[in-house]
């Protein structure tokens, strides 16, 4: 199986989507939140969350059975 990534512009600027397939993706051995540039981010997330994560638009997230991004309540008595 064949699977959409988003390429990096500061890698190849020419480039914007690639398949790959799935034996060729490896998961990283810890958070990777450098820098990531790319024109689709827009329109595909929200933004990103406080630990640096991505927010999925309701397509994405109903696409891929992902629950809603909730932001945890602040703990006045802290």
């Amino acid at each position: 199986m064949a699977c959409k990534v988003l390429v990096d512009v500061h890698v190849d600027p020419d480039l914007l989507v690639a398949y790959v397939p799935e034996e060729n993706l490896l998961a990283p051995n810890g958070p990777n939140k450098g820098r990531f540039d790319h024109p689709y981010l827009s329109f595909l997330f929200y933004g990103m969350d406080a630990a640096g994560d991505f927010i999925p638009i309701k397509q994405l997230r109903e696409k891929y059975n992902r629950p809603r991004h909730e932001v945890p309540p602040i703990d006045e008595d802290a």
